[in-house]
């Protein structure tokens, strides 16, 4: 699937999205938790493309073999840095809702970005964790990024990145009723 860097093209997606999990027979609870992972991933694409000036399409792409899910976004942003990759996962867990709740609202209420939604910049406000729930709701989370000469890197750190690959996996086996 070929989307612009657009919040309007979420709908899309996530349509697309739900209909090929239910034709697969993926049970409703799982379908939420992937759409919601999803959900972020390519809101994350959106914000990559938007703050690194660029208007290329993203490329969501997905396979579904039995019990298993496999996502690929591609983005053509500046990709993860290794420092903020690190820090997410080693960032302390809140214990409760509402200290997750008031750490959310410190966030966003010092990062608010203009995104793009049918065209028109508008406010959108961030949560900052979306690398955090994408592992939460799924078996495995992958980020990689496409370099120049079409070469593909697990590194942060490499000097010819031109986008990331982030890649999503759920097995509903794992997740029984």
């Amino acid at each position: 699937m070929f989307l612009p860097p657009d919040l309007a093209s979420i709908r899309d997606f996530r349509k697309a999205l739900r209909q090929s999990l239910e034709e697969n027979t993926f049970l409703s609870k799982d379908i939420q938790q992937i759409e919601l992972a999803a959900d972020e991933a390519l809101t994350n694409s959106i914000s990559a493309n938007c703050n690194s000036s660029s208007e290329e399409t993203i490329i969501c792409r997905w396979i579904v073999n039995g019990s298993k899910f496999v996502l690929w976004i591609v983005d053509y942003g500046s990709g993860l840095k290794k420092e903020k990759i690190e820090a997410q996962m080693t960032e302390a867990k809140p214990s409760t809702l509402q200290e997750f709740l008031k750490k959310v609202k410190t966030y966003q209420d010092a990062k608010c970005e203009l995104l793009p939604l049918r065209g028109t910049l508008t406010q959108h406000r961030n949560l900052g964790k979306g690398l955090l729930i994408m592992q939460s709701l799924m078996d495995s989370v992958k980020i990689m990024y496409h370099c120049k000469e079409g070469r593909i890197s697990s590194d942060p750190n490499d000097s010819s990145i031109r986008g990331s690959i982030i890649e999503l996996a759920f097995d509903s086996k794992k997740h029984p009723v």
